[in-house]
């Protein structure tokens, strides 16, 4: 899973292994094994990426404190503006976090969604 979330971040804020390696102070190889799930990085590691990315140590891990807003009052808090599928993104799957990612990455989104549309027709038949 956090190796999952690591490789997410990174994607959707367009980065490069490399790119993150050289702000984490690391080498590449030791980059990718977090990403592969081979080696797992110190708190310290986590910590910076946090910062990097502007989120909470816990959302590498899949928690979004903003889920668990149940009361009136901590409902006070919470942003009207954040659609309820974009707090849920930690709940997807890898491969539908992916479609997701690639999808909001490109210019071309008819294109992404005549592929998408292919496959389901295929697994439907």
């Amino acid at each position: 899973m956090l190796c999952n979330r690591i490789k997410q971040f990174r994607e959707y804020n367009k980065l490069e292994p490399a790119g993150l390696a050289e702000i984490l102070d690391i080498t590449v190889e030791l980059y990718n094994e977090y990403e592969t799930g081979r080696s797992f990085p110190s708190i310290d590691i986590i910590e910076k990426l946090a910062r990097c990315y502007k989120v909470t140590i816990d959302e590498f891990y899949g928690y979004t404190p903003r889920l668990t807003l149940h009361t009136e009052k901590q409902d006070a808090f919470f942003d009207e503006n954040v659609e309820e599928a974009t707090l849920k993104m930690s709940d997807l799957s890898w491969d539908e976090a992916k479609l997701i990612l690639m999808y909001r990455n490109t210019s071309d989104k008819d294109k992404i969604v005549k592929i998408i549309s292919e496959e389901a027709d295929k697994n439907l038949d």
